[in-house]
């Protein structure tokens, strides 16, 4: 008897001792196709900084069939990286492995959220009103608009706000500057980007209406659309709404016409990039554009990407090159004209314009050495460059993936303002 009271004590300290531990088993996701990491932080009441280091990650990127991290634990098993190449053309993603921890556990029930969180963020910032505002004042100060802080703010009345009060002020908005076209104005502009007249000049104090003149620079915050094309689901299983077909340039050659669509940012984010290598070297070099997307985006033949006009793929700058462009054929390192790459390269890098460039890894690495020899900065380098850490390491904008030793892939940031866009 006295030995089975002593066992049953024993059971009952085991018991009480095992939540001790229990953070070793951290809560576990699979990621699902459409993702990513501000999703799921905000899916499980965590950051983005605590996901990366929980899960050991460089960049952002994750890719379906992952297995995450979203909560603090021990790593175990090797688990929570994924090592495998980059994910690109729709390739299967890996299964989840047997002993995965189902996604919806206690831990993970955070993800459901209340409707005060809910409220919280549609009211986003919050700021205390000070002697002498008015919602006009706080909306410039804010980068916002009067209606909309009304919106955020059901029941507040205009004239009537007073100090010492708390009003959400919202989501911040992106800042858009363009400049005005010939018989463009600000009453125009204003129409466009869906704001006031009387927002639009608080924000342009230094700009007239009557004196408004074509290329003049304009300031606006707005959750309007820049353009009227929209990229709509991932780059494999997408759609392309009011494309835009890439115009000519000197710089390159388009194989075909249909299939060399895409979203305005894209199609101009590559004659910019363009422009910029025509004024670093006075005589010009041609490349080839071969594939974007075709009008309505969708599947390509000959592609499993391309589908949201968000993809480009380019013939490499050669030492020497035909006057019809640098075909698309294997290139060596020794054939590389490393200083045109890089410089249309450096230009989508450095405005954070391509989330994704696929160069073979024999080529990265000429391109690193050119980059660190022009003062490239270290963090630059890491960020941008998969080389040195092996071609198989999912780190870098720049990464290895087969079959391109012949063009490179690019493939361009969504736009801030298209919501089903899959990065």
């Amino acid at each position: 008897m006295g030995m089975a009271r002593r066992l049953a004590m024993f059971v009952c300290w085991a018991l009480l001792l095992a939540p001790l531990d229990a953070h070793a088993n951290a809560p576990m996701v699979v990621v699902q196709p459409g993702d990513a990491l501000s999703v799921l932080a905000e899916r499980h009441g965590v950051s983005v900084a605590e996901l990366k280091a929980w899960n050991q990650l460089e960049s952002d990127m994750i890719r379906a069939g992952q297995r995450l991290r979203v909560g603090p634990g021990q790593q175990a098993d090797g688990d929570g990286i994924d090592w495998t190449p980059p994910f690109d053309y729709g390739e299967a993603a890996p299964p989840p492995k047997p002993h995965s921890p189902p996604i919806a556990t206690k831990e993970t029930s955070v993800a459901v959220a209340t409707a005060r969180e809910a409220e919280e963020r549609r009211r986003g910032r919050t700021i205390t009103v000070k002697p002498g505002d008015t919602l006009s004042r706080i909306a410039v100060r804010h980068d916002t608009t009067v209606a909309e802080l009304l919106e955020i703010n059901p029941g507040l009345h205009p004239d009537r706000i007073r100090p010492g009060q708390t009003l959400g002020i919202g989501q911040r908005r992106p800042e858009v500057r363009f400049q005005l076209e010939r018989g463009d104005t600000l009453i125009a502009a204003a129409s466009r980007y869906r704001v006031s007249q009387q927002d639009l000049a608080r924000w342009n104090s230094n700009v007239r209406q009557g004196r408004a003149a074509p290329g003049t620079e304009i300031r606006v915050f707005t959750r309007v659309p820049i353009s009227p094309s929209e990229a709509i689901g991932p780059t494999n299983r997408g759609r392309l709404v009011a494309p835009v077909a890439l115009p000519p340039h000197r710089g390159y050659v388009i194989r075909a016409k249909d299939r060399a669509y895409g979203t305005e940012e894209t199609t101009r984010w590559i004659v910019d990039a363009f422009d910029a290598v025509d004024r670093k070297f006075r005589t010009v070099k041609v490349v080839r554009v071969h594939d974007i997307s075709d009008r309505n985006g969708g599947p390509l033949r000959g592609h499993k990407s391309h589908q949201n006009g968000r993809d480009a793929d380019f013939s490499y700058y050669r030492d020497k090159c035909p006057r019809s462009g640098c075909p698309f054929e294997k290139v060596k390192a020794s054939e590389l004209d490393v200083a045109r790459q890089w410089a249309l390269l450096h230009h989508w890098l450095e405005n954070d314009q391509a989330t994704m460039i696929f160069i073979d890894y024999r080529l990265q690495s000429k391109l690193y050495r050119y980059a660190k020899r022009r003062g490239v900065a270290e963090a630059n380098l890491r960020k941008w460059f998969q080389y040195p850490r092996g071609k198989y390491q999912p780190v870098g904008v720049i990464r290895h993936y087969k079959n391109h030793a012949d063009h490179l892939h690019v493939r361009f940031a969504c736009p801030y303002s298209d919501v089903r866009c899959r990065r």
